[in-house]
C-alpha cells in the first residue's frame, strides 16, 4: 500500500491510491482523510473552514514543512528527507501559495516560524498522524495475515510466560513471525528505545521519559529453597537467618543481583555467597542439587514446578517489583505487537487469578 499518494480534495470524493485492501476497509481511512482536509483549512485560517482550495496540498508538502520547522534549516531538512535543498524550498513555497500565508521568516541559513506557521504546525502534525493511523487501519486485516514482531524478554520471564503466550499467538495468528531476544534488565529498555525491539517484557524501572510502562503484575523477591534446604518448610524467613546460610546468586552485572544486594543491605545483613551462576535455569538446578537457597522473583517458579523448589516469603525485608511491558512512547504500535500484548495480558491475568485462589502450602 502506498500511503504517500493520499491527497486532500475540496470536493466530496477522497482518493486513497493503491491501497491493496477491499473497499469496505477504506471507509475509516476516508473519513480520516476528509477530517484532515478540514483540519488544514482551519489551520490556514481558524476563523473560516472553507476559504481555500487545498487540492494541490500533498503529504510531501506537510512532511517537508514539519521537517523544516523542526530543523530550522532548509539544508538540514533536505538531508533528513533525502531530497535536494531546492526541492525543499519549492515545496515550502508551493504550500505557502496554497495557504496564502508566509510560514517561515528567513534570516540567513536559519529560518523561524511566523505566527501563521506556528498556527499551522500543530495542525499539520495532527494531519500526518491521522494519515499514519489511516494507513495502519488499512494494513491491519482482521486475521493479521502477516507481520513481524521483534520482542525483548528478560530471562526470569522467558520460561514462565513466553511458551504459553507465543504458542497461543501462533495458533491464533500464524502469519506473525516473531523474533524473541533474551535481554538483561539493563539492556531491555535500551533495545526498545533504539527500535531494535518493538516492545520488551521485564521488570519495569519507570525511569525513561522515552518509554511507556504497562504493569501486568506486582511481584516480590522471595527465597527459593531446595526441597531439602534449611528453609524448605518455612512460610517466611528473616534476613538474619538467611545471612547465616550460604546462597547461590547471579553475577554482579545482573539487575536481579543488584536487587538482591540492595535487599540485604537494607536489612543490614551481609550475604554469604557460595556460588555465582549466570543463567537462571542453571542457577535453579544448582539450588536443587546443592540444597542451597537463592533470592529471585516468585514468578520464576512458573513453568518450573517440576524442580520442586519452595517459595519462602522474606519476613519484613522483601523488595516489590513491577512486571510488565515496555513500550516506545512514540510511533504507531503494530498489529502484531498489539496481538501479542493482548494475549500476554490475558495469560498473566489468568495466572494471577489462579494464584489468588490457591491454598497456601
Amino acid at each position: 500500500m502506498v500511503c504517500a499518494d493520499i491527497k486532500y480534495h475540496s470536493g466530496e470524493s477522497v482518493s486513497i491510491e493503491d491501497s491493496g485492501a477491499p473497499a469496505g476497509r477504506l471507509k475509516g481511512a476516508t473519513r480520516i482523510a476528509r477530517a484532515m482536509e478540514y483540519d488544514l483549512e482551519l489551520a490556514s485560517d481558524p476563523g473560516r473552514s472553507s476559504m481555500r482550495d487545498l487540492s494541490s496540498v500533498e503529504l510531501r508538502h506537510l512532511r517537508t514543512f514539519v521537517t523544516v520547522a523542526d530543523t530550522e534549516n532548509f539544508t538540514r531538512a533536505a538531508e533528513r528527507l533525502g531530497i535536494t535543498q531546492p526541492s525543499v524550498s519549492i515545496q515550502v513555497k508551493e504550500l505557502e501559495n496554497a495557504l496564502g500565508a508566509q510560514l517561515f521568516s528567513r534570516n540567513g541559513p536559519r529560518v523561524a516560524l511566523t505566527p501563521a506557521g506556528r498556527a499551522f504546525r500543530d495542525r499539520a502534525i495532527l494531519a500526518l498522524a491521522k494519515v499514519n493511523d489511516a494507513c495502519q487501519a488499512v494494513q491491519d486485516t482482521e486475521d493479521l495475515v502477516a507481520g513481524h514482531l521483534s520482542l525483548g524478554v528478560i530471562p526470569p520471564l522467558n520460561v514462565p510466560w513466553m511458551p504459553r503466550v507465543l504458542g497461543r499467538l501462533y495458533r491464533e495468528h500464524p502469519g506473525i513471525a516473531v523474533t524473541l531476544i533474551e535481554k538483561s534488565a539493563d539492556d531491555l529498555e535500551g533495545t526498545v528505545e533504539n527500535g531494535r525491539c518493538d516492545l520488551g517484557v521485564g521488570i519495569l524501572s519507570h525511569s525513561s521519559p522515552n518509554l511507556q510502562y504497562e504493569v501486568l503484575r506486582k511481584d516480590e523477591l522471595v527465597l527459593l529453597s531446595a526441597p531439602d534446604g534449611p528453609f524448605a518448610r518455612r512460610r517466611s524467613v528473616k534476613a538474619e537467618e538467611v545471612g547465616k546460610e550460604r546462597i547461590v546468586v547471579l553475577p554482579e552485572s545482573y539487575v536481579l543481583r543488584q536487587l538482591t544486594t540492595d535487599t540485604f543491605r537494607a536489612a543490614r545483613v551481609l550475604p554469604r555467597v557460595a556460588l555465582e551462576i549466570d543463567t537462571i535455569d542453571a542457577l535453579l538446578a544448582t539450588v536443587v542439587s546443592s540444597g542451597l537457597s537463592t533470592l529471585l522473583p516468585s514468578v520464576v517458579l512458573e513453568g518450573r514446578e517440576s524442580l520442586g523448589l519452595r517459595s519462602v516469603a522474606l519476613d519484613g525485608w522483601g523488595t516489590d517489583l513491577d512486571l510488565g511491558i515496555v513500550w516506545p512512547s512514540e510511533g504507531i504500535i503494530s498489529a502484531p505487537a498489539r496481538a501479542f500484548a493482548e494475549i500476554l495480558r490475558e495469560t498473566v491475568a489468568v495466572k494471577k487469578r489462579r494464584k489468588r485462589s490457591a491454598h497456601p502450602g
